[in-house]
This record gives C-alpha cells, sequence and structure tokens, in this order.
C-alpha cells in the first residue's frame, strides 16, 4: 500500500485463505453495502452540509426520530449515549444512533473526516457498574463502490492520466479483497479504515482521477474457482513477489505465486532501504519478539552468539532467521522476520521487507552490528503498488497488471 508511515501500527495477523474446504458466501449474494469500522470514541460531533435523520434506539426498537442540519454531539454514559445539540440534551440511555442523509449528495461530517452513506453510533454495553473509559464505537455505512472512492486515494496517492490503468487494477483488487474480506465466514462483518484492512479516507479525500477508475471498473471483482481472491497488495515488492505460504505459512495458494517483477517499481522512492543494528539494537528487539511470542526460557532471552539467514531462492527474500543465544537457539521465518527486526532508525517501525542482504560485522569472534541492504517495502504478497503503476506507464493495461500479480484468475462483473 502506497503509505510512507513512520511507525507501523499493524499487529501481526493474516486472514485465512479460501479454498474448496471452506464454503464463503455465494457471490450472487453479496450486498453492495458494506460498514466500515471509524474507531472508539469518547465523544463525537457531527454535521452535514444538508438536512439529515437521527434514528434512536433503545435495544433493538427505534424509539425516536429527529430532523436537524445543526451539529450533533454524542456521548457515551454509564446507561447508554446520550444525544444532543446546542439546546441541550434531546434524548438519552441509547444503545444506538443512526444518522442518515435526508437527500442524497448530502455528507456528514465525522471525526474531520467528511462520508457518504450514513453513520452508526454504538454505545459500549459492559457491565461493569462505572467505567469511565467507555467509548463510542462509530461506522460508516456506504454503498461499496463509493466506499472505494474514498480508498484509492490513500492507497495509491495523486496519480497521472498515464496511471489510470493502475489505478483501475488497484479498484478491482481493492473491490475484490473487500467481498472475500466480508465473505469469510469468521468475518466481523466490517472492515476497517487502517492498512490493518485497506486505507479509507472517507469522501473527503476523493479524486476525479481515482473516482473515473471505481466507475469504469464498477463491479468487477477477481475470481479463482468462483469465489472472490484474497487480493493482497502492498507499496513496493523490490524485484518480486513471493508466494503466500513462504511469506506466512500454510498451504500454497495458486494465484498467489512468486513473480519476477523486472524493473517496474524500480522509480518508488522507497525502492531501496539501509538499517544498522548495534548488538544492543539486536538484543532488545529480537528479545522484546520473542517474550511476546512466549518462546524465551526460565533463563530468560541471554545475549546473542551468531545469526543465521537463509534465502528463499525463488523470491530472494531472507526465509529464514536463526538467532544463536547464550540460553537457547530460536528461529523466525518470512514476514515475521521484519516485526522481530524493527527498525533503530524509525522507532516502532517494522523492517520494510525481507528482500535484504545481511552483513555480520565481528570483532573477535563478537558479534557488534547487523547491517541490511534491502529492497521493497511491504509483505510481497500479491500485487505490487508501484509495479503496477510502472506497467501501467509502460502501457500495460489493467487486466495485464492484475495478470501479472495473480495468477490463473478470472475478472468477472458482479453487478
Amino acid at each position: 500500500m502506497i503509505k510512507y508511515l513512520a511507525i507501523a501500527l499493524l499487529i501481526f495477523n493474516v486472514p485465512s485463505i479460501g479454498s474448496a474446504k471452506k464454503k464463503p458466501m455465494p457471490l450472487e449474494n453479496f450486498a453492495r453495502q458494506v460498514k466500515i469500522h471509524l474507531g472508539n470514541f469518547d465523544s463525537l460531533s457531527l454535521s452535514s452540509e444538508g438536512e439529515f435523520v437521527i434514528e434512536c434506539y433503545r435495544d433493538s426498537q427505534a424509539t425516536e426520530f429527529f430532523y436537524t442540519s445543526l451539529m450533533i454531539s454524542v456521548s457515551q454514559r454509564n446507561n447508554g449515549l446520550t444525544v444532543g445539540d446546542y439546546n441541550g440534551v434531546f434524548s438519552s440511555n441509547l444503545s444506538r444512533v443512526i444518522f442518515r442523509p435526508r437527500f442524497p449528495n448530502i455528507f456528514i461530517n465525522i471525526a474531520n473526516r467528511r462520508y457518504r452513506g450514513f453513520i452508526i453510533c454504538l454505545a459500549d454495553t459492559s457491565k461493569a457498574l462505572f467505567n469511565p473509559s467507555k467509548k463510542i464505537t462509530a461506522f460508516n455505512q456506504v454503498d461499496i463502490e463509493d466506499y472505494l472512492k474514498g480508498v484509492l486515494p490513500g492507497e495509491m496517492g495523486q496519480r497521472a492520466e498515464n496511471e489510470l490503468e493502475a489505478l483501475k487494477a488497484q479498484a478491482i483488487a481493492a473491490r475484490t479483497y473487500a467481498i472475500w474480506r466480508l465473505a469469510d465466514k469468521n468475518s466481523s462483518g466490517h472492515l476497517k479504515n487502517t492498512i490493518e484492512d485497506q486505507l479509507y479516507l472517507g469522501a473527503g479525500a476523493e479524486m476525479p482521477l481515482h473516482n473515473q477508475a471505481v466507475e469504469a471498473t464498477k463491479g468487477m471483482v477477481m475470481t479463482y474457482r468462483d469465489q472472490p481472491i484474497a487480493a493482497y497488495y502492498y507499496a513496493v515488492c523490490g524485484g518480486s513477489t513471493i508466494g503466500r505460504e513462504k511469506a506466512w505459512g500454510g498451504d500454497k495458494v495458486p494465484y498467489l505465486k512468486s513473480v519476477d517483477d523486472d524493473s517496474f517499481c524500480t522509480w518508488a522512492k522507497s525502492y531501496s532501504w539501509k538499517e544498522v543494528f548495534t548488538l544492543t539494537d539486536l538484543n532488545t528487539n529480537l528479545g522484546q519478539f520473542f517474550a511476546g511470542q512466549g518462546q524465551l526460557p526460565a533463563r530468560g532471552f541471554g545475549t546473542i552468539l551468531d545469526l543465521h539467514f537463509k534465502k528463499d531462492k525463488g523470491s530472494g527474500r531472507i526465509s529464514e532467521m536463526k538467532v544463536e543465544t547464550s540460553t537457547d537457539d530460536y528461529k523466525i521465518f518470512g514476514d515475521k522476520i521484519r516485526w522481530a527486526l524493527r527498525r533503530p532508525s524509525v522507532p516502532g517501525a517494522i523492517l520494510p521487507s525481507t528482500r535484504f542482504k545481511a552483513d555480520i560485522i565481528k570483532q573477535g569472534g563478537t558479534i557488534v552490528s547487523l547491517e541490511l541492504s534491502g529492497t521493497g517495502n511491504g509483505h510481497g504478497v500479491g500485487m505490487c503498488q508501484c509495479g503496477a503503476i510502472g506497467r501501467a506507464r509502460s502501457g500495460a493495461t489493467c487486466e495485464q497488471i492484475l495478470d501479472a500479480y495473480y495468477k490463473g484468475v478470472k475478472i468477472e462483473r458482479l453487478y
């Protein structure tokens, strides 16, 4: 996903892949309305450029309806949500409040962003007698095509006319990913508005060219054996992608194979990178990682004595890292290496990619530092966004771009 964040906010959590053993929702049953989690808030203010309807619920029953164009405040109290305007509170003890635009093309403003569709606020229903940290959970429910118009700007940034085919490929991939996630039997029923799913910035971030890409691919998704695929993507592959099983483990996925990307993403600012770790950095980062994994012996992590790296020949990425310490030996596989080797130069950030060369600097047999020189930015599974842009600049169509990264899939129109 094209962005240059200083700190990675993800928790390592990879959704399972659909297969013949798992029967997701049939594509023809997909409802176009999607729900996106906007966050958890202490209080909220909502406004609009026009009139909107406020539906107030107690338990599952709609008990009151209000029409307004004023700014509305929502707060959480132990007995539920309270709603008011500058005149004061006009409804309280609510389990849910829904804000709907009364007429088409009216946006609702919340948390400094504008959204199409409507906003749902849910009360914290925990049973604690007194819980001052209760939060309001907010969702945006919107047509998936309008959702995508708020996704593409965050995922692809400002783009030029000769990059339209890359935007169209991104629109199809993002639409497919959303449907795949929501069709999963373990789905929460909503998407997150962060890079943990797809970066969604709402209607205020929309761009004409990006909207054109969404509209030109309306209803188009990628399928494999008549089911939506896990259309993973990321910013920069660094020269080649990697098979899903090599990055995250599990079974091979036919359409997520290692692909040679030639030089299509070399133009990206984050294509190459370097990082230097002192022995102290390594002991701290790796000790914390293995402690978090519950893998430390009673004697603790100890001190690092040596490091060993194995490279996957097909993708050019590091597939295994072995850590020898004074108390035990440890192994890390695939993409988890990025989470174990957090960057000293950008505190809190994970390693950009596993496509790197490692130089272990020793003095008298003792490690002094580890120097990494790498390419790529992201997990490397599926579509390289900067590679897609490079291909579009070279004249590739969106179908050709998708075919380069997702093998053996079909592009179908749902509606």
